[in-house]
């Protein structure tokens, strides 16, 4: 989201000791009406516009302000001392288009008189909060820890709750810089505050995060991965102005998306990294929005599937809940997110039979979910044309499982086995003993009328066996099928390591030796034309498969796939995804070969 924030004035009726920002007189280069209306024009287009201060709501001016910024912006934001906001101001801002306010509360009570120098000043942010609110305004609440507050910030969510002044959002800010360092809190206060405020806003339904303005390296956290959620760490969020990295962060599993600890902060000059090295935190600690918000982009992906006849099909992969018994090193899903709601699941579900979808009911690990059959059921009750399961099968080695499966409707199982041995399955899922109860749930699938599709994510660990793999298939379950997906770096959550994603040409030999035993056998492998294949010319059977491939819809890969230069030259250019941009930046694109017109 691109978010900008727009200097509205300095001065503030208020005085927290802590204040770096407040000035005692307005300058006209700043507070000017003019300069303003210029700085909210130039970030025009916007999806989130904030207007700060000093206090915006010294300006007579506001309404006009936050009109324009209306104009110039999804959504407007204020952030305020909320000191002045009565009914009529209130209705006022409301009307001009204010979205949001953002209110500064560092106490609650008595406590806040002392630290913000006022009187009086939590019953009068109470009231503006109930104003607003009753106006429309999403109701957001910024608390600063410092030294004056910081074992007292933990019961603020329950005096909000008791004043039915609720937030929707409770952000942290964590102010480095003050006029004395003495009132900034320490790197420690800082820990224990955060987590100790994190717990109690979790308790009371608070939607909880660190302020975008503020950062803390997670690792000065006691226990990172039981306050992720307060994080939004992505690849390429590592640069941060005023933070660096040590030698101490290069061993850490999130080096790539931290920015380390502030490099000019008078209370910060003796903290020292604490390494995360556990991949389950690292995967915690990696989302995109809130945990909502992370929910609601995963709990649906439109796919198309492709047929060699030149028709195509629409499937709905619907997560019907995140986690998993397993903890494969390569998995793309946030399996740390809670599960969505019933009412979410059931509108995916009728939405995507409705629509004469394939419905592929997938996770983290479906069968975890104990309403699955009945999600199976709903869908071909609205008309899916066919239901398929996506599943390790680790639950479904008992045989009663599979077969209410199959009476539920489920026509497909897409079972995902990644190894020939347990050895290699134990060290790549995480989840050592599942291997042998994989095998034995597919057996029991394949008992049933359920059609059995086993998926093999190559990669550096597992590439060697996957002709021993044919062989083990082709033997025990001789009517299922093979498909074949390359590790992709599609999201954050999949380490960009050479060590996982190997180059195409060093696993080329065992995949052509794979599919070569499969021919012998007998046995389908397919998916070198998904989305989780590999590029087309790299595909080790004839070309003549793919001609007849209906092309992928325009911008369907949300620009996660690149064409370079040699795919210029391709025959299957029209049918083929291309190359995965995280591909292309690892090892680049030599080992194009492209395909010549029949």
């Amino acid at each position: 989201m691109r978010s900008v924030q727009v200097v509205t004035n300095e001065t503030c009726e208020l005085r927290c000791d802590f204040c770096n920002t407040r000035r005692p007189h307005e300058r006209a280069s700043v507070a000017a009406a003019d300069a303003v209306v210029r700085r909210i024009k130039a970030s025009s287009g916007s999806q989130e516009m904030i207007l700060t201060g000093g206090e915006p709501t010294l300006r007579r001016d506001l309404p006009r302000m936050i009109r324009l910024a209306a104009e110039a912006s999804s959504r407007v934001i204020m952030e305020t001392n909320a000191w002045r906001i009565d009914a009529a101001m209130a209705h006022q801002l409301a009307s001009a288009g204010l979205a949001a306010v953002r209110v500064h509360l560092p106490g609650h009570g008595e406590a806040l008189d002392v630290i913000t120098g006022g009187t009086g000043v939590w019953p009068r942010v109470v009231a503006a909060i109930h104003a607003l609110r009753h106006e429309g305004v999403d109701i957001e609440v910024a608390v600063p820890i410092v030294a004056g507050n910081a074992t007292q910030v933990a019961s603020i969510p329950a005096a909000m709750r008791a004043a039915d002044a609720t937030p929707v959002r409770l952000w942290i800010r964590i102010p480095l810089r003050a006029p004395s360092a003495t009132t900034l809190a320490t790197p420690s206060e800082i820990a224990d505050a955060v987590a100790t405020l994190a717990d109690t806003a979790r308790s009371h339904d608070i939607d909880v995060a660190l302020d975008p303005a503020s950062y803390l390296a997670p690792c000065q956290l006691r226990q990172p991965a039981r306050h992720a959620h307060l994080y939004r760490l992505n690849v390429g969020g590592a640069d941060r102005s005023g933070y660096a990295r040590s030698a101490g962060c290069r061993e850490c599993s999130v080096v790539d998306r931290c920015a380390g600890l502030p490099t000019d902060a008078p209370r910060f000059v003796d903290a020292k990294p604490k390494p995360i090295a556990d991949d389950r935190t690292r995967r915690r600690l990696t989302q995109i929005g809130s945990p909502q918000a992370q929910i609601e982009r995963e709990l649906v992906t439109k796919e198309i599937y492709r047929r060699p006849d030149g028709t195509s099909a629409a499937a709905h992969v619907i997560r019907i809940n995140f986690r998993c018994n397993q903890a494969c090193r390569f998995c793309f899903v946030s399996t740390h997110l809670p599960s969505a709601s019933d009412d979410r699941v059931t509108d995916a579900i009728v939405g995507a039979a409705s629509q004469g979808a394939i419905v592929v009911l997938s996770g983290g690990e479906p069968t975890l979910n104990p309403k699955l059959a009945q999600w199976v059921s709903l869908a071909k009750q609205h008309g899916a044309p066919e239901v398929e399961l996506q599943s390790n099968a680790i639950r479904l080695a008992d045989p009663e499982h599979a077969l209410a499966l199959a009476d539920a409707g489920v026509d497909r199982a897409f079972v995902s086995l990644h190894a020939a041995t347990e050895q290699t399955s134990d060290a790549l899922t995480g989840a050592p003993g599942t291997f042998l109860q994989t095998l034995a749930g597919i057996d029991a699938l394949t008992a049933t009328a359920i059609a059995v599709r086993i998926n093999y994510v190559l990669c550096r660990p597992n590439a060697a066996e996957f002709p021993a793999f044919v062989d083990l298939v082709a033997k025990r379950w001789p009517n299922a099928a093979i498909t074949v997906s390359f590790v992709s770096m599609s999201t954050d959550l999949v380490p960009r390591t050479a060590a996982l994603v190997p180059r195409y040409n060093e696993v080329l030999p065992a995949l052509r030796e794979g599919v070569r035993r499969a021919a012998a056998h007998g046995v389908d492998v397919e998916g070198f034309d998904s989305m989780c294949g590999i590029p087309l010319c790299l595909a080790p059977v004839p070309a003549a498969r793919f001609r007849e491939l209906p092309p992928p819809p325009s911008d369907y890969d949300g620009g996660e796939f690149v064409h370079p230069p040699p795919c210029q030259r391709c025959s299957l250019n029209k049918q083929c995804f291309g190359l995965r941009r995280g591909y292309a930046e690892l090892y680049g694109w030599d080992e194009l070969r492209p395909v010549a017109a029949p």
